[in-house]
C-alpha cells in the first residue's frame, strides 16, 4: 500500500527534498497573491512551500527561479487531441513546453470512427505520459442519432460501461442538446447513465437560452465551452453553469469572457480550455497560455487569469491534487517570464523537469502502438455524384451561407440546370459541398451548395469532418472534387487540395483518418504548406486545411450537411435542397 509517509517526513525536514525551486515569485491561487517563496519537492509532490525563505530549504537539485514567476501547471478542461492531428504522445511533446501539465480530453472524434476501440487506444496511448491525461466518455456517437451515420453508435449501456474505465471523469459534451432538452429516449438514457455514475456531465449548448437552457441544466449538464458572446456567458454563469473560456484556432472567446467577468466579477464557475487547435497554430501561438495572454490583454487581473487556468479547472473536476502550489499537491509547475506573456522557462511535471526554454528535455516514448490502417470504406465514385439533379431550367435552391465566424444560415439562390444536372460554372463565391459515406454505408453522397468559403478554384477533401468523420468534399467543379476525394481514399485518410488536374497539397492522417503517426512539427509543416496553398486559392478561414471540418456537424448552428442530407440544427430535421 502506497503511503505519504516519506512526503510528510520531507515536509517536516526529517528527510531530504529532491528538488528546490528557489528564488522565484510564487502565485498563490487560493489568495490571489504574488510573493517570494521557495518550493520544495519530494517525489512527484510538493512537500513544502517556504514563503519568504524562512526555512532555508535545500536539495541536491536546485532550479534557479530568480527573475521568474512560479505558477501551477495549467489545466485544460476540454480538448480533442485528434484536432491537432497527432497521437497522444506527440501531443504531449508539443504541449508541455507551453506549461500545460493536465488535460481532460473528449475522444469523440476517434470514437465516431472506431467506436470503443478508439477510446481504448486513447487511454492506452496516454498512460504514464508526463502530460497527465483524463478522459470523458463520448456521449454523442454519432453526434445526433438518426441525422448522420458514424462508424459506431454508443447507447446508454456503452456509456455506463466506459464510465467505469480508469481515468474517466464523466460524460463528454452532450452535443445533442435538443435531444437532452426534449428528453428524447436515446439521449435521456445516456444522461441518466451519467447521473447514476455520480460523475460529471459535460455540456455543449451554443446559443441555448431561456427555458430551454434551464431544461438543459435541469437534466444534469452543467458546463459549456460553446457560448458565442458575453451575454450568453453571463446568463449561463448566473444559472450555475461552468463556462470554459475558449481560445483556439477557430474561436476567439477571450474578449467576450473578459466582458462577462467584468459583469460578474465574483463568478467562481469559470475555467479555461482550448478545444481544437491545428498543429501549425499550436506551434506558433501556444496552448492554454494563448488564452491567458489574451485575457490579460483584455484587462483581466493576471492573478485571476492564473486561477482560471489552474485551480478552477481542477476544482471543476474534483482533482484535489492539481492546480495549486501547496504542500501535498502534485509537483506540476510552470516558471514564466511574466504575467503578460506566460512564456515558460521551465516546466516541471510530477516533480520532473520536462521542458526548458520552450524545448522538451525528456524522452517521451509511445506507450502503445497506433492503429495505423485503412479506415476508408468508400464505394465507387464518379463526378456526377457531386452534382444535384433536377429538370432543366432556372431553379431555386436552398444553400448554406457561412459568415467569417463559421456560423451557418439557410439562404437561397437561383441556379441553372441543363441536361438534368446543375450547370457549370458556379457563381462567384459559391462551391459544391458533399459528404461521402466512408464507414461502409450503401447510400450515395449528399450534396449541397455553400456560399462564403471564398474558394475561387479547385477542390479539397477531408476525413476530418466533425463528428462522424465521413469524407467531406468541397469544390468549384465536380471533376476536381472527384480527384480530391480519390486522393484522400488512396492515402488512407487525410486532407487533399486539388487545383485543376493536380493534387497540390496533402496532409496524411493514417490513424482513423484523423491523426498522423509522426510529430506535431512534421504535421505542422504539411498543414502550413496546405494552408498557404488554400489561401492562394481563396479560402478565407484561418486554417484552410480544416475549412470544411465543421460543415458536417449537426449540433452547430444553424445549417449543416451530413451523409444523409442538409439539416436544420435547431429543429433537427432535414431540409430539402430545392426550395420549390
Amino acid at each position: 500500500m502506497s503511503t505519504r509517509r516519506a512526503l510528510v517526513e520531507a515536509a517536516r525536514g526529517d528527510r531530504p527534498l529532491d528538488i528546490v525551486v528557489r528564488g522565484g515569485q510564487v502565485v498563490n491561487v487560493y489568495t490571489r497573491e504574488l510573493a517570494p517563496a521557495d518550493v520544495g519537492i519530494h517525489g512527484d509532490r510538493i512537500a513544502v512551500v517556504d514563503w519568504d525563505s524562512r526555512y532555508g530549504i535545500d536539495a541536491p537539485v536546485v532550479v534557479d527561479a530568480r527573475g521568474a514567476i512560479v505558477l501551477p501547471g495549467f489545466v485544460d478542461t476540454h480538448l480533442h487531441i485528434e484536432s491537432t492531428m497527432v497521437a497522444p504522445s506527440a501531443y504531449a511533446r508539443a504541449v508541455l513546453p507551453f506549461g500545460t501539465t493536465t488535460i481532460v480530453i473528449d475522444p469523440h472524434e476517434i470514437a465516431n470512427v472506431m467506436g470503443r476501440a478508439g477510446i481504448d487506444y486513447m487511454l492506452r496511448a496516454s498512460e504514464g505520459l508526463p502530460l497527465r491525461t483524463y478522459l470523458t466518455v463520448p456521449s454523442s456517437v454519432p453526434a445526433v442519432d438518426g441525422i448522420e451515420t458514424a462508424g459506431a453508435r454508443f447507447d446508454a449501456a456503452d456509456v455506463a460501461a466506459m464510465l467505469r474505465w480508469p481515468r474517466v471523469l464523466g460524460v463528454a459534451e452532450l452535443m445533442d442538446y435538443p435531444g437532452v432538452v426534449r428528453q428524447r429516449e436515446h439521449m435521456a438514457a445516456i444522461v441518466e447513465a451519467g447521473l447514476a455514475s455520480g460523475k460529471m456531465l459535460e455540456g455543449h449548448a451554443p446559443l441555448l437560452s431561456g427555458r430551454d437552457l434551464n431544461a438543459y441544466l435541469a437534466a444534469g449538464a452543467d458546463s459549456d465551452h460553446e457560448p458565442r458572446e458575453w451575454r450568453e456567458m453571463v446568463e449561463k454563469l448566473r444559472l450555475g453553469m461552468w463556462v470554459y473560456g475558449r481560445e483556439n484556432t477557430f474561436r476567439k472567446g477571450a474578449a467576450d469572457l473578459a466582458r462577462a467577468l467584468v459583469e460578474l466579477p465574483n463568478a467562481c464557475n469559470v475555467a479555461l480550455c482550448t478545444d481544437d487547435i491545428d498543429p501549425d497554430d499550436l506551434l506558433r501561438e501556444g496552448h492554454l497560455d494563448r488564452g491567458m495572454r489574451r485575457l490579460v490583454d483584455e484587462g483581466i487581473d493576471p492573478l485571476l487569469v492564473v486561477r482560471l487556468a489552474t485551480l478552477n479547472g481542477a476544482t471543476r473536476y474534483g482533482l484535489r491534487d492539481h492546480g495549486a502550489i501547496a504542500p501535498g499537491k502534485l509537483a506540476d509547475l510552470a516558471l514564466v517570464d511574466s504575467l503578460q506573456t506566460f512564456r515558460c522557462s521551465h516546466v516541471i511535471a510530477s516533480g520532473r523537469l520536462v521542458a526548458r526554454d520552450g524545448q522538451l528535455v525528456v524522452d517521451i516514448p509511445d506507450p502503445y502502438p497506433a492503429p495505423v490502417g485503412d479506415s476508408m470504406r468508400v464505394g465507387p465514385l464518379s463526378a456526377d455524384d457531386f452534382l444535384p439533379s433536377h429538370p432543366d431550367g432556372d431553379v431555386a435552391l436552398r444553400i448554406i451561407e457561412v459568415d467569417p465566424r463559421r456560423t451557418t444560415t439557410l439562404g437561397e439562390a437561383w441556379l441553372r440546370f441543363a441536361g438534368g444536372r446543375l450547370a457549370m460554372p458556379l457563381p462567384d463565391d459559391m462551391m459544391l459541398l458533399s459528404v461521402v459515406p466512408r464507414h461502409g454505408q450503401s447510400h450515395r453522397p449528399s450534396v449541397a451548395l455553400v456560399r462564403g468559403v471564398g474558394l475561387m478554384r479547385g477542390a479539397l477533401a477531408s476525413t476530418v469532418a466533425h463528428d462522424s468523420h465521413n469524407l467531406i468534399v468541397g469544390g468549384r467543379t465536380p471533376a476536381e472534387m472527384l480527384l480530391a476525394a480519390q486522393a484522400v481514399v488512396e492515402m488512407g485518410g487525410g486532407v487533399a487540395l486539388v487545383d485543376g488536374a493536380h493534387v497540390v497539397a496533402r496532409v496524411r492522417l493514417p490513424i482513423a483518418g484523423l491523426m498522423a503517426d509522426g510529430s506535431v512539427e512534421d504535421v505542422a509543416a504539411e498543414v502550413s504548406s496546405f494552408n498557404d496553398r488554400g489561401r492562394a486559392m481563396g479560402i478565407r478561414f484561418q486554417s484552410p486545411v480544416l475549412a470544411l471540418s465543421s460543415f458536417a456537424l449537426p449540433v452547430s448552428p444553424h445549417v449543416r450537411l451530413t451523409d444523409l442530407g442538409m439539416v436544420d440544427v435547431v429543429t433537427q430535421s432535414f431540409v430539402n435542397l430545392f426550395a420549390e
